[in-house]
């Protein structure tokens, strides 16, 4: 049996990873992608101590710091925890593979995003309709692209997606854009990128490949043509594999401030919790707070 079941391998998990190694702890991680939604951020400026990089460097760094203990640590990457049980003495996670059996449990899953769930979305999907501006914006060179959302992510990727597209119009449900007050001049600043306030997504439409996005505004039903479209309306957590622990209206896992759950041993930290704040620096720090309570939990069951 391991001492601690870690389930996750964004920011959090790998802060709480580096923490639990260093206690020589036996630790079994699950981690589907090392460095999770981090390598979806274009630039990273508010970072202390590195000032400027992207998300791509940032998870470099990250893994290279994780390789300093690969010797202590057990990590299953690419291997998802399909669900979690209470086990006696313990819990078990099981995967594709097989399960795992350990004392405590760490959950770091973060988030994944939202969908629209409108017609022409899933059938398009990386067929112009896509969630990664980081990913998929050098696809877009020269063309047409729409960014549907209004707060930090969708402006994120919008200043991102304007450095190859023609041109990029943002769509957002709200009367204005929400959030980091940087970003938003830029946006409203830049001629190539257009803003479209109180604008609903209603479908998409294409044969084979997006051609025309349709929306709602107070003035009717109207329908663009379109060669891209970045879908960044927020984020769903991944708690969906555990159904003993308190969650939200949200289904984000409710934590107290030593990051503990409402079940004894099973601690959370990062975007997959109720914690607000959901950015990089933040996880980080939620995930070796959770890693100091859990080995505190550890030594005092230990007696």
């Amino acid at each position: 049996m391991y001492d601690v079941l870690l389930i996750g391998g964004g920011p959090a998990g790998l802060s709480a990873a580096i923490y639990l190694a260093r206690q020589k702890l036996k630790v079994a991680m699950f981690a589907g992608e090392i460095g999770g939604q981090v390598a979806w951020s274009s630039d990273i400026e508010n970072y202390l101590g590195l000032h400027q990089l992207t998300g791509v460097q940032l998870v470099q760094r990250f893994q290279k710091h994780l390789d300093d203990y690969r010797q202590v640590l057990d990590i299953h990457e690419n291997e998802k925890v399909k669900k979690v049980e209470r086990v006696n003495g313990g819990f078990r996670a099981v995967t594709e593979k097989g399960s795992y059996e350990g004392r405590a449990l760490l959950i770091a899953t973060g988030s994944e995003h939202r969908k629209l769930n409108v017609p022409g979305e899933k059938e398009l999907h990386n067929r112009g309709v896509t969630y990664c501006a980081t990913c998929d914006a050098p696809l877009f060179k020269d063309k047409v692209v729409y960014v549907i959302g209004g707060g930090n992510s969708a402006m994120d990727a919008a200043l991102f997606v304007e450095k190859y597209a023609k041109e990029v119009a943002v769509l957002t449900v709200n009367p204005e854009l929400k959030g980091d007050e940087v970003m938003k001049k830029s946006i409203l600043s830049n001629p190539r990128i257009s803003v479209i306030a109180n604008a609903k997504t209603l479908r998409f439409e294409g044969e084979g490949r997006l051609e025309h996005i349709v929306y709602e505004t107070p003035g009717g039903e109207q329908s663009d043509p379109a060669d891209g479209a970045f879908v960044e309306i927020g984020l769903v957590p991944n708690s969906e594999f555990i159904d003993f622990v308190e969650k939200n209206k949200w289904q984000e896992i409710v934590v107290d401030k030593r990051n503990a759950t409402n079940v004894e041993g099973v601690f959370a930290a990062g975007d997959v919790t109720d914690v607000t704040e959901k950015q990089i620096a933040v996880s980080v720090g939620e995930g070796s707070k959770a890693a100091l309570s859990l080995i505190k939990y550890l030594q005092t069951a230990n007696g």
